[in-house]
């Protein structure tokens, strides 16, 4: 029964500017909220190769490199996820050797402080060398593999939205609560919010709910070329022998979108649009317009305050 995932960091969660791979804070905020098969949460820390001090090892120089270490992974954005790093972060640097050296992999527990062998533990990375000596180790592994890469196609998964549906396929006994989230997970990297997820009819497959943006084109209102709209979606997700999930998501429908369409027009034209015509004033307008981080423009209904 795996009981924690160590994760590897360089070309593994970060690429070789050090900036996250595509989904990665996502996946590890999903990661953090799984169980294992008996019900406890499931542990995760960061296991990664450093700077080896110049013997004598003494505290004071691990400590220095350590402090060093933080400061890149802070500025990956990712140190949030493993806190507190006194006992979820191991280096190669305090004890003396790099991975896949068992000594690594026992420091980890040993600071994860949790009872745990390495047949219970599962590794991430994206090095085969390190795959091969952590399974004769007797770890779990899964290994990434950037997109596009020449080894993508041999790797366990090149997309990280993929890593808690083939964690939790690692669980031995994957709970509906791991299922549904590892699936939320993999949708909203693909415009999904989904709002419930039901078993299919078929073995592996599961019927999913929610709402997805669509862009509309609004006849006569220069600000609303190309506003976007939530409108709800049906589609089915089915899970392989491994565990990657598989998603066919369904075209928009004609006449679902003509009448979103009409529906933001008659919006506008009765001033319910903030910021949108003469009459659209902040107390009597009903909806928003609000740009996401990545520069959508997304058309919301406003949230009003109680007296």
């Amino acid at each position: 029964m795996i009981k924690v995932v160590l994760f590897d960091l360089g070309l593994t969660l970060v690429d070789a500017q050090q900036k996250p791979f595509a989904h990665v804070p996502a996946a590890l905020a999903v990661i953090q909220g799984l169980h294992t098969a008996a019900g406890k949460p499931l542990r995760s820390a960061l296991v990664s190769d450093f700077t080896l001090v110049a013997p004598p090892p003494t505290p004071a120089k691990v400590a220095a490199v350590f402090a060093q270490y933080l400061t890149l992974l802070t500025a990956t954005g990712l140190r949030n996820f493993f806190e507190p790093t006194a006992r979820r972060v191991t280096l190669s640097t305090h004890v003396g050797v790099m991975k896949p050296a068992r000594a690594v992999f026992d420091k980890a527990l040993s600071r994860l402080q949790i009872k745990a062998t390495l047949a219970e533990c599962l590794f991430i990375t994206e090095a085969q060398a390190h795959i091969t000596a952590a399974r004769a180790l007797g770890l779990h592994t899964l290994r990434f593999a950037s997109p596009g890469s020449a080894s993508a196609a041999q790797a366990d998964f090149s997309d990280w939205s993929q890593a808690p549906a083939l964690i939790t396929h690692q669980l031995a006994a994957p709970t509906d609560a791991n299922l549904h989230a590892a699936i939320a997970a993999h949708m909203a990297a693909r415009g999904v919010d989904v709002a419930d997820v039901q078993t299919g009819s078929a073995a592996q497959a599961y019927q999913v709910r929610g709402s997805t943006w669509h862009t509309l084109a609004v006849p006569g209102h220069s600000a609303l070329k190309a506003v976007q709209v939530a409108m709800p979606l049906q589609a089915q997700v089915t899970r392989s022998a491994h565990g990657a999930l598989h998603v066919k998501l369904p075209a928009a429908d004609p006449q679902a979108v003509a009448e979103a369409t009409a529906f933001v027009a008659s919006l506008a034209a009765h001033g319910q649009i903030e910021g949108l015509g003469a009459a659209a004033s902040k107390s009597a307008a009903t909806h928003q317009i609000q740009t996401d981080a990545l520069g959508a423009r997304k058309l919301v209904r406003k949230r009003f305050t109680a007296f």
